[in-house]
């Protein structure tokens, strides 16, 4: 089993799951309460009841999806739902057609559910690789992330969480068909989790090849389609409705813009995943000055950026303690976030995507039960910025 960062770990204690939730919850509850009541309408308000603004941008997608199916028109230039990947909007659908419930309702109800059940896992995950002190927080750093309040809205953030959490228990059991089978889901909820799903399998195959050579690298095959297997059958689906098995990715550069990969290695190393975005807003905010764009969209900028930078200090981490296992797998997905999205749009998403920066949470526990007065008040930031990006969301601010 590979370890993460301390020598020794041991059980925790029954409050430590139930403290974090309590806190997650009353901290979204006060932003939404904030937002609804008292904020300035943002760039796409949603009129109606606080539970109505809950569905707003991507989950307008997923719910769209989920009742009307998906549509793709190869020449447009326009957003379609043929990006979103299928397995949120598809139990979204089984749900309702078990339930007499409305979609949205489900919708949230189900992200409500999965993100419980994430820091469920992601406890049991932080016990299999921390001090038993450091823990709790983790878990609390897991829990009052501000992408948690996405865990209230019609999002697969925590359905991705899970499938990502039980793919990695299960590698670090040596479980490998219940890993790969895990990853197989899990590839059918997002792009990146393709990517988690592969970088699994090579570790899976790692291992085998050390123990056995070639002839159990071979056995692994079939492991690997399994860990691919709803990409595969996303793609599948594609060709047989609209002839082309790779519709997703077309009609995404499409609405995002034809990038050459000379123009992304330029991008990159020019670092526009960390400036390709206006900040101004918020300059001119701060210096009291009026702006046309709303300032929340600069901080969802400088925030995506300030987490893609601890991601890549995470990754400087793992190799300077040769945890070459978490180097790989973190390698895997900041890389392909940096190639697919951050080259083309700049700091976007990784605010949210919990599932990209386990390892952050990680590291916080170790450092946190080390350096307690530092751990509370990177929280109290954290939390601070969880009731921010509620109210921010529910008064049809941009997304973080």
């Amino acid at each position: 089993m590979v370890k993460f960062c301390v020598a020794r770990h041991g059980k925790s204690s029954g409050h430590c799951l139930a403290g974090p939730v309590l806190w997650s919850v009353i901290l979204i509850y006060l932003g939404l309460f904030c937002g609804y009541h008292f904020f300035v309408p943002g760039l796409d308000p949603v009129p109606g009841s606080l539970w109505d603004t809950l569905i707003n941008w991507d989950a307008k997608w997923y719910l769209d999806i989920a009742q009307s199916g998906y549509q793709y028109q190869p020449d447009s230039k326009q957003g379609q739902n043929i990006v979103f990947f299928p397995l949120y909007p598809l139990l979204l659908h089984a749900l309702g057609w078990l339930l007499p419930i409305p979609p949205a309702i489900l919708g949230i109800l189900l992200a409500l559910f999965s993100g419980l059940l994430s820091v469920l896992l992601f406890a049991r995950f932080a016990r299999a690789n921390l001090a038993a002190e450091a823990v709790s927080w983790a878990t609390l750093a897991y829990a009052l992330y501000p992408g948690a309040f996405f865990f209230v809205s019609a999002y697969p953030t925590g359905l991705m969480n899970c499938l990502l959490l039980a793919t990695l228990l299960a590698w670090q059991r040596q479980r490998y068909a219940w890993s790969a089978l895990w990853a197989g889901v899990g590839s059918a909820s997002g792009p990146l989790m393709v990517f988690a799903a592969f970088a699994i399998w090579v570790l899976m195959a790692s291992r085998a090849w050390r123990a056995r050579g070639w002839v159990a690298l071979w056995t692994l095959l079939p492991l690997g389609i399994l860990a691919e297997s709803g990409l595969l059958l996303f793609m599948l689906y594609q060709f047989l409705l609209f002839h082309d098995p790779w519709a997703f990715v077309t009609a995404h550069g499409a609405y995002l813009g034809e990038l050459s990969p000379w123009q992304k290695i330029q991008r990159i190393l020019s670092l526009y995943p960390f400036r390709g975005a206006d900040y101004s807003p918020l300059w001119q905010a701060l210096l009291g000055q009026r702006t046309q764009w709303n300032p929340a969209r600069s901080v969802y900028f400088l925030l995506n950026a300030f987490v893609l930078a601890c991601n890549l200090l995470a990754l400087g981490f793992f190799g300077w303690r040769r945890q070459w296992a978490w180097l790989w797998l973190g390698g895997v997905l900041v890389g392909a976030y940096v190639w697919f999205q951050g080259a083309s749009q700049g700091p976007v998403s990784t605010y949210r995507l919990l599932y990209l920066n386990m390892p952050i949470f990680l590291i916080f526990g170790s450092l946190a039960a080390s350096h307690p007065n530092w751990g509370r008040r990177l929280l109290f930031l954290s939390s601070v910025g969880l009731v921010l990006q509620s109210a921010f969301f529910v008064s049809g601010h941009w997304a973080f």
